[in-house]
């Protein structure tokens, strides 16, 4: 789920809305194109693929999400930490917890944090007191975003197109 949502969302979604009108109006000139008309649209587009991802995420841990107490195992100390986890029976959780959620510099190997996680692993785990976020304005903007800019963009250059060609 990770990896197909971060590769449809910012990979794909936002190359496809560029190349789609790119390679359709093949009788206007390079130059005379305009694709940078549609770059709103692939930001919103790469938005909402980010947006719905971490969307996904709050839903399974919402909806799926366990309460409990986990030991710190391993301690990965890098550019943002992360956290290996088992629960107290000695299972491993899936994933690991990030700096952001629960991880922070003072946790080491041993340690006992109270988190919430996803048994099926479509959510990293987070920290005990975490409340869902609502991601609902914001899709709903850039998906908005999305359209009207793409719409906008696409008709500009179906417009310039049909310029083109009469000339």
């Amino acid at each position: 789920m990770r990896g197909t949502g971060f590769v449809l969302g910012v990979i794909l979604l936002p190359l496809a809305s560029v190349l789609t009108p790119f390679f359709a109006l093949r009788r206007m000139p390079r130059n005379k194109r305009g694709t940078w008309q549609l770059l709103p649209m692939v930001v919103a587009a790469a938005g909402l693929g980010v947006l719905s991802l971490f969307a996904g995420q709050d839903a399974a841990l919402q909806d799926r999400g366990r309460v409990t107490d986990a030991k710190v195992v391993a301690v990965d100390k890098g550019k943002t930490d992360r956290c290996t986890l088992q629960r107290p029976n000695g299972q491993e959780i899936p994933l690991d917890l990030k700096e952001g959620d629960g991880c922070n510099n003072g946790v080491e190997r041993g340690d006992t944090l109270r988190i919430r996680y996803d048994p099926e692993g479509a959510a990293n785990p987070v920290n005990g007191s975490w409340k869902p976020t609502s991601y609902g304005a914001a899709i709903a903007g850039l998906a908005a975003v999305f359209v009207a800019f793409g719409t906008w963009g696409s008709t500009r250059m179906a417009r310039r197109d049909r310029e083109y060609s009469a000339a």
